[in-house]
């Protein structure tokens, strides 16, 4: 009983440190969780699933009225205040119902469904911009802990020259500036090595804040920013289902299905009462059936001037419509230009200058090996190195924000 007990109270610790462990995820995994933990895309699915309920209610009549009290007490004279004396004193009680015209009800319903279509549209892009957010971070860390191998890599080989000239300076074969010279250029490598840590915490703050979790470590593949998601021709084609202007195309639904409800607006709505009047003993009681009838006698200034209001506004969402598609047209032309830049200095820092930088590394060094070059020249080369393999992955990074840019521009679907 007693281990039974020890091993409850561990049981809270344990739990604890299974729930603080690092999470390593794929992109994938980083996109799915991302939309499982928004709470803007739950909130507008409620959105809209209210919006579907209202458009519901609004085709049915309004609830009907009762109707009761007395009419006609006289205030003076031998039947003052007496409610069985007087012929016209009536207990009058009926139920009352308003008739509104079923085609403004169905022109009420569509406007209704025309919103929530135009809610469910923002579904998407809330989507596409979360799962931007989400790569983007996610190829931020997988950059950053590159550039921490990278710098780390250096170090360790520098690190290497400290024994050998802290030996050499008693062996008088080297001088006490080169143990310095090797101490600083360390410090500025460590200097970088804060640089990449601090770049890969903030893309797991990040990633925290978009998925939930404590995302450590990337797993499975990069996705091939190398290359465009597909062709030119095809990415500028589907400006059509960018969900901006999906969006703006409901929205201009929105405005018609408006002006289609206000194009009504002037047909009258009917009231229908029926009651039963109860008179004194003396007197038989009654019953009787009232009509009203709206009287749109102004419609000219009321009705006419609304629905006027509402095609003006069909006509300006068609127009924003339009403007909307040129403009996410031009900014499809500058993404791919700006990944096309990104691209060709990438390549240019991968294929051309680290192998020179490599290179001269390996000549810098086989001349210090063979006393042909000093210390100074082969750390200068191994800086030189370092920042063109920081210089590498800042240009890496930039691809892979101008590709997720691209990819990302309509949600894809990641279940």
């Amino acid at each position: 009983m007693h281990i039974l007990n020890k091993a409850a109270c561990g049981l809270p610790l344990l739990l604890s440190l299974v729930s603080t462990h690092g999470w390593a995820t794929t992109l994938a995994e980083a996109l799915s969780a991302a939309e499982s933990y928004s709470a803007e895309l739950s909130a507008n699915d409620h959105q809209v699933n209210a919006l579907k309920n209202m458009a519901d209610s609004a085709m049915q009549l309004p609830d009907p009225k009762l109707k009761f009290g007395i009419e006609n007490v006289p205030l003076g004279g031998n039947n003052a205040r007496r409610l069985t004396r007087e012929g016209m004193t009536m207990q009058r009680v009926g139920v009352m119902q308003d008739y509104v015209s079923s085609t403004k009800r169905e022109r009420k319903a569509d406007s209704i469904t025309a919103e929530a279509r135009r809610t469910a549209a923002s579904t998407d892009v809330i989507r596409a911009r979360l799962q931007r957010e989400t790569a983007q971070a996610w190829l931020a860390l997988a950059v950053a802990q590159k550039s921490l191998r990278s710098v780390q890599a250096l170090i360790s080989e520098t690190s290497r020259h400290i024994g050998v000239q802290t030996a050499g300076i008693s062996s008088a074969s080297a001088s006490p500036g080169s143990v310095l010279d090797v101490q600083l250029a360390l410090n500025a490598m460590k200097n970088e090595q804060d640089n990449a840590r601090r770049d890969v915490q903030v893309a797991q703050a990040r990633l925290m804040q978009l998925t939930g979790k404590d995302v450590e470590d990337i797993s499975g593949p990069l996705p091939r920013i190398e290359r465009l998601p597909a062709d030119e021709a095809a990415l500028i084609e589907g400006i059509k289902l960018h969900p901006e202007v999906i969006q703006a195309a409901r929205e201009a639904d929105l405005a018609k299905a408006k002006s289609g409800q206000s194009a009504v607006a002037a047909i009258p709505d009917v009231g229908v009462e029926v009651y039963y009047a109860r008179r004194g003993d003396d007197y038989d009681d009654m019953v009787g059936v009232m009509f009203t009838v709206d009287m749109p006698v102004f419609q000219g200034k009321r009705q006419d001037k609304d629905h006027a209001a509402d095609v003006s506004r069909s006509y300006e969402a068609n127009d924003r419509l339009t403007l909307l598609m040129r403009e996410h047209q031009a900014q499809q032309y500058q993404l791919i230009s700006q990944y096309n830049a990104a691209k060709a200095i990438y390549d240019r820092q991968q294929d051309e200058v680290l192998p020179l930088l490599r290179k001269k590394v390996s000549l810098v060094n086989a001349q210090y090996r063979a006393g042909s070059s000093a210390l100074a020249e082969l750390l200068s080369a191994r800086r030189d190195l370092l920042s063109g393999e920081i210089a590498r992955n800042n240009a890496e990074k930039a691809l892979a924000d101008a590709w997720v840019a691209i990819r990302y521009l309509i949600p894809q679907d990641v279940k």
